[in-house]
């Protein structure tokens, strides 16, 4: 075998066929997705005015990002029913009780402050 055909062969691959360019895959849009979500969440949380408004979006932000990291990372899209709507609740559950801890902060801070 020549150095050209071991080239040839090389740049073709193991399979012989020609070398496809790399398209994207789903792993790589969720991943992408999520770093530009939890880029903009850190930009509001770092250059907003403290709102109840921001506040609900970032908890929006915090269920979506849940939501993808169980059904693309963890794979749990197909799983069990039951496991699946635990590890849902719970990115669902939280975020409601960062807003709540938000919304009551001055009740909460009361309740637990010793006198």
């Amino acid at each position: 075998m020549s150095a050209d055909e071991s080239k040839t062969i090389a740049a073709r691959g193991t399979d012989g066929l020609p070398p496809v360019k790399k398209r994207w895959n789903k792993l790589d849009i969720t991943w992408a997705v999520l770093m530009v979500v939890t880029l903009l969440n850190a930009f509001v949380a770092e250059t907003a005015d403290p709102h109840l408004l921001i506040t609900f979006v970032i908890c929006l932000s915090i269920a979506y990002k849940g939501r993808l990291v169980i059904d693309n990372f963890m794979e749990l899209y197909n799983a069990n029913k039951t496991i699946r709507s635990f590890m849902r609740s719970y990115f669902y559950v939280f975020p409601v009780l960062i807003f709540l801890a938000d919304v009551f902060s001055a009740q909460i801070a009361w309740f637990t402050t010793i006198n």
